[in-house]
């Protein structure tokens, strides 16, 4: 159900960053790729075709995931976010300043939880079975 949509996927953890792309990739998503803050910036401002980003709450140096998308909401508001971290708890206290359309994604996710839930922010109308 991916109609070919271009996804943004920020993440400083190679190993994560490179499953989640294989993933994306096979679920016939068309994808570009940030370890930082600063890059998926960058690629929000210039790329308009990104529908949407995958971020991780914790990036290493920098802005957290969570200043980044809130950065990147003001750039393009109606950009999709899927929030992931493997602090459960880090996430739920994020979720409450980010705006609804926000979705989270707890780490470790399988394949199959991130296509259920990219289907689920990209068409709303459009049942997960």
């Amino acid at each position: 159900m991916s109609n070919g949509a271009k996804l943004l996927v920020v993440d400083d953890d190679p190993m994560m960053l490179d499953f989640a792309l294989s993933a994306l990739v096979s679920l016939g998503y068309r994808t570009v790729a940030a370890m930082d803050a600063e890059t998926a910036l960058r690629l929000v401002e210039q790329d308009d075709q990104i529908q949407a980003a995958i971020v991780d709450m914790r990036l290493g140096n920098g802005p957290t995931g969570a200043e980044l998308v809130c950065a990147a909401l003001a750039i393009r508001p109606n950009l999709h976010v899927l929030l992931t971290s493997g602090a459960h708890g880090l996430l739920q206290i994020a979720k409450q300043d980010m705006p609804k359309t926000v979705e989270l994604l707890p780490k470790p996710y399988r394949r199959r939880d991130l296509a259920d839930r990219l289907t689920r922010l990209l068409c709303p109308d459009v049942g997960v079975v």
